[in-house]
Formats: structure tokens, sequence, C-alpha cells
């Protein structure tokens, strides 16, 4: 315990994840050493006659001098929230299922005083499995480890903690979203255990906990065995490996619109915002907030009920909360929305309903929801009101992943290019909690997403925590052939396999080594991957082409052919043997020459099956060893992104993308498929590869410029649209799409490599090569986060008059100057530093720098 402790003050992992209340957790990097906990902790519940999905549980600790130290790990199914003397901590755990549970460690050193101490947890259990939360049955395992001078103190969940079912609580709350069970509130105040968690609380009517011990397989638990830490289903615990989230209690205070609205009609259909503020509610609205009196809501009229709409000013992840006062009886419903379509609101959004309901008890009542929505517009909407309500606050505990932004890249002539940063960077940081998902709708942790946010993250932020905990949470799931699901934890029955994912598992291992040089991982996680690829391998034709797979696969559900041997899924397929060959070989691993081959012959299949000389453009599959009739972007763009194409054939593709034709955003005039956002990166990418680079970045701007309108949460789209309107070019009536998904915050890397000529080429980024890239753009200038520190690059090219190129290089990091980008006569002068070198680029095209700031001139 002794040697833990120390560990804990020394840990560079340890985070501050309430800012107002200076909680720290402790959580663990790739290179931490983990110290052997030992648990004296049993898994508790209520008793199997009570029914309840939400346990109170609470202990008190007595206490005659404080502990110089109280650290508490904790865990439960399926979230926990803690508090201490009344005073909430925190909750969790981060994601994770139950063969692999993760727990938390907290430091209460500074909650704790002299005398007896309330320790209180609530405890809410998911009946069903779906997304990241499994079926299992209610539990909670704590225990506080503390020291005194030397001495040591556990206190621990057992038998002798006090637990209840919050009676307040239906267990019968709808989900929130058909994608997921996480379920709306619905809470009788009338019921609550008033101050539970305060020391006070009389506890003479709960019950002792009861200690969990396996509950399946044959035989039978043991009269003589004993409760423990490890009991099924959670039969691993592991210290959380990924930051702890900041919580911030944010206030409503921009009211928007506020009036009546029939009961039978409420909510029913779209609302328009008008700013309509009924003058009784408007009087009391400067207090409001100013927080010197609450907001005063009249007594409805009969048959209607009062609708008020907060604007929060943007996208914000978080539990709503209410301090209200009310008839006892009075319902009162909180709804949300992420953003408006046409200016009206609607809960109802993105196969989800943000609504949760309270009834009052007519004492003042304050209500936090026990799941976060993703929201912007918050919405409350007070039903059966025969007396006046008062509304003394509205907000969110709003949670953030601790992002850092640290990566820019700005340009005087080209704006544009620091707005796409700013908006993958708030794309990224509302689709995140403790994975990058869709908060909106899935909530799930899907490989393929983990691969194109990843792509933004590494340049702006420079985390690696998230990526390595999506890459080993996937492989826990690994079935014995070697496949994965497409998303982890994997909670159902529906094991979801999609190809393309497991093909991008593969290469966002390759990114991970490549910007954060964790070996370690990589190479626990390298008898996964030969499985998987090995696999792969073996729905393979004599033409190295996948062929008829018995997984399916997505493609972002695009139009496209998916008989035969489809182009798009083999290119996914090529990506990962290139980028696992050169995984092997940073690796030092002989086995890359195999890799290496099997890309080699199926880059060339595929450049010879599948290129159609009439339409000038590759089909989309090969059947039966004929050529699909259909083309689409996806299948050019990727023919182009993996180097499939030769130049003479991209050159034809290119002219073909590049046409300034109509479209509806799914079908171009001439026919083609249309690339989804998310596919967008291997056109834009292709293109630039290319040569097509200016061409390449205003197809884009062309495509993804309407996201970043004024009226919008300026964050990247889902799909082109946001009124329904999938994939297939038809309405969906009374669906939405979500506005913000980091499958399209793929910006920052293209334009890193592309517009300021960095292209990392060593594990952990320790060698960058730098070239000039041949773009239009002349003033460019942007820093590059990396293990080593942040490379900072300035470019300044006065076309009539002295390039130059300015650089600030970090740690160990070398930098390899691209010669013959700079200058195309060997006759013209490079300085480096002043110094004019020797550029002759047949003998070494590369001129190495190293830490410091370096100054070139050409």
């Amino acid at each position: 315990m002794r040697y833990l402790l120390c560990l804990f003050l020394v840990f560079h992992s340890l985070w501050t994840f309430s800012q107002k209340e200076k909680t720290t957790g402790l959580w663990y990097g790739p290179n931490d050493e983990v110290p052997n906990y030992e648990w004296q902790a049993q898994w508790i519940w209520m008793n199997d006659s009570i029914s309840s999905d939400v346990m109170l549980a609470r202990k008190i600790v007595d206490l005659t001098t404080l502990p110089n130290r109280a650290l508490i790990r904790i865990t439960a199914t399926s979230q926990y929230q803690l508090y201490v003397n009344g005073l909430y901590i925190h909750r969790g755990p981060a994601r994770s299922a139950p063969h692999h549970q993760s727990f938390d460690i907290l430091d209460i050193s500074q909650k704790l005083k002299l005398g007896k101490n309330a320790i209180a947890v609530r405890v809410h259990r998911q009946r069903k499995k779906y997304s990241y939360h499994f079926e299992q049955r209610g539990g909670l395992l704590a225990q506080l480890d503390m020291t005194f001078n030397g001495e040591e103190r556990q206190v621990f969940t057992n038998s002798d903690w006090k637990v209840s079912a919050e009676l307040s609580w239906d267990s019968s709350a709808p989900e929130i979203s058909r994608f997921q069970q996480i379920v709306s509130d619905r809470v009788d105040m009338r019921k609550q255990h008033t101050d539970w968690k305060t020391m006070d609380y009389d506890l003479s009517h709960w019950h002792g906990a009861i200690p969990l011990f396996r509950n399946v397989g044959w035989p039978a638990v043991q009269k003589n065995d004993k409760p423990s830490e490890i009991a099924t289903p959670w039969i691993s615990l592991v210290p959380r490996d990924v930051p702890y989230l900041i919580e911030n209690q944010i206030r409503a205070e921009n009211l928007i619109q506020a009036m009546e609205l029939e009961t039978n009609t409420a909510l029913s259909n779209p609302i328009a915002i008008q700013g309509h503020l009924n003058k009784n509610i408007a009087n009391s609205l400067k207090k409001y907030i100013t927080n010197k009196g609450p907001l005063k809501l009249p007594k409805t009229d009969e048959g209607k009920v009062w609708f008020l709409l907060f604007d929060l000013g943007e996208v914000r992840n978080g539990t709503p909360t209410l301090s209200i006062q009310g008839a006892s009886g009075t319902e009162i419903e909180v709804v949300g929305a992420p953003f408006l379509i046409n200016n009206n609101f609607t809960y109802n959004i993105l196969d989800s309903e943000y609504r949760d309901k309270i009834i009052l008890s007519g004492r003042q009542d304050v209500w936090e929801a026990t799941y976060f929505k993703p929201f912007r517009y918050l919405g409350i909407i007070v039903k059966g009101s025969e007396a006046p309500v008062n509304l003394f606050s509205a907000g969110t505990r709003s949670i953030n992943y601790p992002f850092v932004k640290k990566g820019t890249m700005t340009s005087k002539e080209a704006p544009w290019v620091a707005e796409y940063m700013d908006a993958s960077a708030k794309t990224i940081d509302v689709c995140t909690t403790d994975a990058y998902t869709d908060n909106y709708r899935e909530r799930r942790q899907y490989a393929q997403t983990g691969y194109y946010a990843a792509l933004g993250n590494y340049y702006l932020f420079g985390d690696t925590a998230l990526q390595r905990r999506y890459l080993v949470q996937t492989a826990q799931e690994q079935q014995a052939n070697g496949i994965m699901p497409a998303y982890a934890p994997a909670a159902s029955d529906d094991y979801m396999v999609i190809l393309d994912s497991n093909c991008l598992w593969i290469r966002s291992l390759h990114n991970y080594l490549l910007y954060s040089g964790d070996l370690k991982t990589v190479k626990e996680l390298l008898p996964a991957a030969k499985k998987l690829m090995h696999l792969l391998d073996s729905f393979t034709n004599k033409m190295g082409m996948i062929e008829n797979p018995p997984y399916p696969y997505w493609l972002d559900h695009a139009l496209l052919d998916r008989r035969g041997a489809n182009f798009n899924l083999n290119g996914h397929y090529l990506g990962a043997l290139d980028d696992f060959a050169q995984l092997l070989e940073w690796l030092d691993n002989p086995e890359k020459e195999s890799y290496k081959s099997k890309a080699s012959l199926l880059r060339e299949s595929l450049q010879k099956q599948l290129w159609n000389d009439e339409k000038q453009l590759f089909a989309d599959a090969l059947i039966d060893g004929k050529q699909s009739k259909m083309f689409s972007e996806h299948t050019n763009a990727t023919a182009l992104a993996l180097h499939i194409a030769t130049k003479v054939q991209a050159d034809k593709i290119a002219k073909k993308l590049l046409v300034k034709d109509d479209h509806d955003y799914v079908r171009r005039k001439s026919g083609l498929i249309m690339v989804t956002p998310a596919m967008s990166y291997y056109l834009h990418k292709g293109l630039a590869d290319y040569g097509y680079i200016d061409e390449s970045f205003e197809l884009l701007r062309s495509r993804f410029d309407k996201m970043l309108a004024l009226n919008t949460n300026g964050t990247l789209w889902e799909e082109w649209r946001l009124d329904g309107t999938g994939r297939s070019g038809e309405l969906e009536i009374g669906r939405t799409r979500s506005d913000a998904q980091t499958e399209s915050a793929f910006m920052p890397e293209l334009f890193a490599k592309y517009l300021l000529g960095v292209v990392p080429t060593k594990p952990g980024m320790k060698e960058i090569k730098i070239y000039r890239p041949k773009s239009n753009i002349n003033q460019l200038e942007g820093s590059v986060p990396s293990p080593q520190g942040n490379l900072w690059v300035k470019w300044d090219i006065e076309m009539d008059g002295v390039k130059s190129l300015r650089l600030d290089i970090p740690g160990q990091m070398k930098l390899k100057l691209d010669l013959k980008s700079l200058v195309s006569d060997e006759s013209a002068s490079i300085l480096v530093d002043g110094v004019k070198i020797n550029q002759n680029t047949k003998v070494n095209p590369y001129y190495i720098l190293e830490k410091g700031k370096h100054a070139i001139k050409f």
C-alpha cells in the first residue's frame, strides 16, 4: 500500500477532472508501472427480492485523525455516482466489458473531515445489452485505502454497507435511442430519499448489502465460498487507462422562447422558434439570470402547458439539471436537441429521444439526469401546473474529454484552413467522452470512427490514449478465428462484424505506432493483428482479392455494387497490407516481405482487372470475372489514395471527379455515385497524391463549406444534409442526421501533409520528412504535436523574390528536408542557417536537421 501511494504522487497520469472541486484521479498510460492492487472489497447489491434498477449505498467512516492520503477504488454496473459528505465527487466507470472491468482511483483526501463521514454511492444497472452496456447483474465494488503516518486502514464494500432501492426511480424508463439501452429518467420526487447523501440521514429503514458470489455454472457456489472482488461476470479488474472527464456545471440563462402550448399537441410536431417570451415570465428573467430569484411561471390555463427553450450557445455533452419548486404532482419534462432544423425545435432527433420526466414533490426539488445527452437547446415543459412554478436553475453538468489543443495551422491568404482546423477540433470534442463515438445516437466505439477521428486528433491534440484504448478493447473481443467486432466493447448477441472496420483496425494500429511510438502496446497486440490478417487472407482468390466474403462490409452504406470482389473493400484490405508490412518493418520482423508481396499482387490485380477504358474509371466490382456496370467516387477515390491507378489513369479519373456538374449529394449528373463525408478522406487524399492539391481542396470546400455557415454549430456532419435525406437521396420524414461526426474530422492530417508539407516517417514521429507542396498557398504556418514536443513550420514563398522556410524542431526529432521539392534547378542556392549547402539530390535527396530553430532560404 505504501508503494502504491508513492506511485500516486509521482505518476504523470494524474488528472484534476473537476476544476472547481479539485478532485483528482489516477489513470495509467502504456509506460506506467501498474501496481499489483490488493482487494478486500466484495461486490455488493440489494436482495434479489428488490427489482429496482437503482441502488443507493452508504458507509459511515469515523476518523479520529485525518489521513495523509485517502484513495478510493470504485467501479459498478453500469454507472456509479460517488458522494462524500453530501458533496458530489465523480461518476464512472470508463466504458469496459465485464471481462476487463475498468475501475477508477480517486483522491478524496480533501473531502474527509474529523469525526463521522458519509460515503454515498448511487448505482444504476442497465438491464439490457447493446452499445457498450451489458446485460449483467447489478454490482458495486469500492475500497477506500487510507494512510495515517505510515499506518494503513481500509474501508470496503461488504455486508456492513447499508443499501436501499431508490424509490423515486421508475425502472420502466424508456431507452434514449434505438441503438442503445441507456435510459431517460422517469423520477417521482415525492418518493425520493431526501438528503440520503448527508451524514444526518436516518438509515434505520435501510438493509445490509448482499455480497455477490459466482452465479453461473455447475457445480453451484458452495456454502463455504467467500465473496471477493472477482465474481462473474467481473473476472478481471483493470485500473483506468484513459484520462478522467472534466465536469463543469453549466447554467442555462439564454431563454429564447417561453410560451403556452396545447397539451395534446405539445412537441408532437416541430416548434417554430420565433423568440416569443411570455410577458409574465419575461418579468422575472433578469432576476433569474443574475441568480437573485427564480424564473416565475404562472399557473397554466386549462389544456395548456408551458414550454421554455434555452440556448446554451454550443453543443454540450452533459446530464441536464434542474432546481425547481412547484405543487406536488406537477409533471416536468426536460427535452433537448443539439441543433435546429430550419429554425424548428424537436427533441425527437437522430433516432433518439432526449426526454426526461420528473414529478415534483412540492418542495424545492434538485434533479440531475442519470445519463448524458448532447444538446445545445434545452427545453422544459411544465404540465398540470395548478399553481405557479419557480425555476431556480436549469442547465447541465457538462462532461468533456480533457483535450488540449496543441496543433494549429493558419494562412492569411487561405483563412479557410484555420476554419476547418477549428471545425475538426470542435467536432472531435463534441463527439468524444471516454471514446470517439457518435454521442448523438449510437455511442459505440466503432473501429472506423477511431481511424478517421484519430487523423484529426493527432494533428490537433496529440492525444494517443483514446486510440490505444479502442485498439486494446477491440482486440479483447477477438474471436478464435481472428475476426473482430465493428465496435468495442461488444455487448450484444449480434457480434457485429464489418470487414472494412477490421481492415481499419490494422491501419489504426500502424498509425498509433507512428504517432505515439508505443512499442509496448503494439507488440502486445501483434498476435491479434497477425491472426486477423491471416483470416482476411483466407477470403482472397488467386488474384489476391477478397471475393464474396462471409462477413458484411460497411463502406458508409454507400450505393455500391457489393457482389463478387468489391473494389472499395479490397482497397481497405490493400491499405491494411501496406500498413501492416510497414509496421513489421519498423519492428524488424522479416514477415514484412510476405505482406508486401500480397499487397503488390492485389494492387496489380485491381489496376488491371477493374479499369474500364470506355468509362475512363474503375468499376465498383468484379463479378464472376466481369466488371460491374456501377461506378462511384468511392471506388475511384480509393484507386487514387491507395496508388492503384497509374499516373495516366489518375489523370483521367481526376478529370471526371473535378468536373463541376449538378448533383443531389447522392448521384452526379454523370450517374457517378457520390462519396459520403467520411469516405471523402480518400477522395481528397487521392487527388492530392497525384498532384491535384489545390483542386482537391477546392472540391472539399464546395461540399463541406455549408457545414460552417453562421446558422450552424460549426461542426462537420455525418451526411451532406441534416433534413433526413439519406444516402439514397430519398427524404426520411421525421428523421435527421448528426451534425457532428468524427469520421468527417480527418482534414488536419490532409492539411499537414499537402499544405504544410509535414510527413511523419518513423514511430513516435522521431523522423519527419518535410517538403514544399505544389500548392498555390504561399504563406502558411503551423504547429504539429508530437511525443517529442511541437514542430513549428512557417512557409513564406514570394514568387518573384526570396523563398523561405523557418522551423523549430523539438526533442529527439530528426527532420529530413526534401531538397528537390525546394528547387527544380540544382544550380540554385539553398541556404540553411545562412550556410549554402550541397544539394546534389542524386547523391542525397535529403538534408538532415535536428533540434532547434532553423531558417532555410531557397
